[in-house]
C-alpha cells in the first residue's frame, strides 16, 4: 500500500494514481515545500492547500495518530526563502524581525490549544519548530472552504451572512480575550462543514509594534469587508465606493447591516464597535453581553 500525498488516502502499489483523488490537487507557488517532506519526525507534509501573507497551508498526515491534519508553515513573504534543502532561510537584515514574528506566531499559535472545542474553532493540536520556522498543526477541516462556496454563489441572502457573522464572532472573541487576533480573515480560512456549521483557523497573529487593539480592530474590518462582499457579490463590492455599495444594500438587506458596516468601516472612529462581538450584535441588532472566562458568572457590560 502507498498513501497520497494530495488525499491522504491509502491505496494499492499497483495504481497508477489515486483512485480517491485521482492526484488531481493545487497548483503550489515555487518557494512552497515540497510534498514528502517531515515536520518534527512525525507530520508528513502533503500537497500545497492555500498560501495568505504569513504563510502556507499544506494537507498533511500525523503519523503517530494516522490522521490527516493541516499544516501551517510559518512564511512571512519579504522576510524568508525557501532554501536548496527545503528549510526556511532568513533574508540578509530581517532577521531580527523574523525572530520576534516567529515568536508571536509560536506564542499565539499555543494560546490557542487551550481553546480546544471552542465552537467554530479549527482546532490547534501541537505546535513546532523546525526547518528553521514553525508549524502549527490544525485538526483537518470536515467540508469545503468558503472560497470554494462563494465561486458557486457569489452573492448570498442577509440571513446567511448575519449566520456566519454571529458563527464566526465566537472563536474569534475567544481567541481575543487571549490576547492572539486573527491578522488575514478571509474565504480560505473559513470552512463549512456538510452540517452548515462553520469553523476558522489560521491566525497568523499581529505584526510587530501593533497592539493587541490595533489588531482587534483589524480582524472587524476584515470580517465586515467579507460579510460586504458576500452580500454585494465580491466584484462589486471591491469595484464600487463603500457608499455606492451602501446605498445598494439599503434596498435590500436589514438596516441593522448596513449601520453595523458603516459603524465598522466607515470614516468615524467614535462610532467603530471595540469588540467583535459588539460588531457582530450590531450586525444581528442585538445586545452585546460578554463573559469573561475568569469569572463564568460575571457578565460584562456592552463594549461601545
Amino acid at each position: 500500500m502507498k498513501r497520497c500525498l494530495n488525499c491522504m488516502e491509502e491505496y494499492q502499489e499497483k495504481e497508477e494514481a489515486c483512485p480517491y483523488c485521482k492526484g488531481q490537487g493545487f497548483s503550489a507557488p515555487a518557494d512552497a515545500m515540497e510534498e514528502g517532506g517531515i515536520v518534527d519526525g512525525r507530520y508528513i507534509v502533503g500537497t500545497f492547500r492555500c498560501r495568505g501573507d504569513n504563510g502556507f497551508w499544506y494537507i498533511g498526515w500525523d503519523a503517530l495518530f494516522r490522521r490527516r491534519v493541516l499544516v501551517m508553515e510559518y512564511f512571512p513573504q519579504g522576510m524568508v526563502c525557501r532554501a536548496a534543502d527545503g528549510t526556511v532561510k532568513v533574508q540578509d537584515a530581517k532577521e531580527k524581525d523574523y525572530a520576534e514574528c516567529l515568536g508571536r506566531f509560536v506564542d499565539g499559535s499555543r494560546k490557542l490549544i487551550s481553546l480546544d472545542d471552542t465552537p467554530g474553532l479549527l482546532n490547534v493540536l501541537a505546535v513546532t519548530e523546525d526547518r528553521g520556522s514553525a508549524y502549527a498543526i490544525l485538526e483537518y477541516p470536515e467540508g469545503t472552504s468558503l472560497n470554494q462556496l462563494l465561486q458557486k454563489q457569489d452573492v448570498c441572502p442577509p440571513e446567511q451572512v448575519q449566520w456566519l457573522v454571529q458563527e464566526l464572532s465566537v472563536p474569534l472573541a475567544a481567541a481575543h480575550r487571549l490576547g492572539v487576533c486573527h491578522g488575514q480573515i478571509c474565504g480560505e480560512r473559513i470552512f463549512v462543514a456538510p452540517d452548515g456549521s462553520c469553523r476558522i483557523g489560521g491566525f497568523g497573529g499581529s505584526p510587530p509594534g501593533e497592539d493587541r487593539q490595533a489588531g482587534v480592530e483589524k480582524d472587524i474590518r476584515a470580517l465586515a469587508n467579507l460579510a460586504g462582499s458576500m452580500l454585494t457579490g465580491r466584484q462589486r463590492w471591491e469595484g464600487k465606493t463603500f457608499e455606492e455599495n451602501l446605498r445598494f444594500l439599503g434596498q435590500s438587506v436589514p438596516e441593522c447591516i448596513t449601520d453595523a458596516l458603516r459603524a465598522a468601516l466607515g470614516g468615524d472612529r467614535d462610532r467603530r464597535p471595540g469588540s467583535i462581538r459588539r460588531f457582530a450584535d450590531l450586525f444581528l441588532d442585538e445586545a452585546t453581553i460578554e463573559m469573561y472566562p475568569d469569572q463564568e458568572t460575571r457578565i460584562g457590560r456592552e463594549q461601545r
